[in-house]
């Protein structure tokens, strides 16, 4: 049996799906060790990983020697599996596997799961969800709306005027719609409050904004005054 090598195969699963990816271990000694193990099919001692191993069932061999092979498993494999393989050879170091994942933004390795933010979350069956992306610290910092604090990336990141977004010199989209949205509105409140005060509704075109506003106020049923 080949030694140093990561295995992915089909184990078991929870509740609303009938699988999920698990991971063993073989070290260069041939010792078993079981990284995620779940459900009727998953494996935690060395004669059934053997069995898997000689069978046509679907599973997933990762040489540890070649580095490519782990770009490989760090690149096709579910993010928050890979998290999970990187923290057990990170609590595991007696392996003396160099192993690392891969930055979804950059493709730089990441060494350490305190490196690492998950992103893109969504459900993925039953009561279950899942991320798509790690983006490694500097991706982060470098992607990160400074508004909303979420990752966007730094190509969607726009460039503002400090004096109207809240001292910000990039944000995201969203965050801009809001802040463009929310001075529109304080600016129609300025000049409807101008055009009261001094009696010249004319200022600004109320009927592109509301509707039409009738030329003068009535209060019980008596004109009190009109432009």
């Amino acid at each position: 049996m080949k030694t140093n090598i990561l295995v992915q195969y089909q184990g078991g699963g929870y509740d609303g799906c009938f699988w999920e990816w698990n991971y063993f271990y073989i070290d260069k000694q041939g010792t078993f060790h079981n990284i995620q193990s779940s459900g009727r099919a998953g494996i935690d001692n060395k004669q059934d990983a053997e069995q898997l191993l000689e069978s046509d069932d679907t599973h997933y061999v990762y040489d540890l020697d070649n580095k490519q092979d782990i770009e490989t498993f760090s690149r096709e494999c579910n993010a928050v599996h890979i998290t999970g393989v990187l923290q057990w050879f990170e609590d595991n170091p007696d392996t003396g596997v160099e192993f690392f994942a891969v930055c979804s933004a950059c493709e730089g390795h990441i060494v350490s799961c305190d490196d690492i933010t998950l992103e893109n979350w969504h459900g993925c069956g039953g009561i279950m969800s899942t991320a798509d992306t790690l983006i490694c610290q500097e991706c982060y910092c470098i992607g990160e709306c400074p508004c909303c604090e979420s990752y966007v990336g730094d190509t969607e990141l726009k460039s503002v005027n400090p004096d109207e977004h809240h001292d910000y010199d990039f944000i995201c989209a969203d965050c801009k719609e809001d802040y463009d949205n929310e001075r529109e509105t304080e600016d129609f409140e300025d000049l409807r409050w101008q055009s009261f005060c001094t009696g010249s509704p004319d200022m600004f075109d109320l009927e592109s904004a509301e509707p039409e506003i009738d030329s003068h106020i009535e209060y019980a049923g008596q004109q009190v005054f009109s432009y």
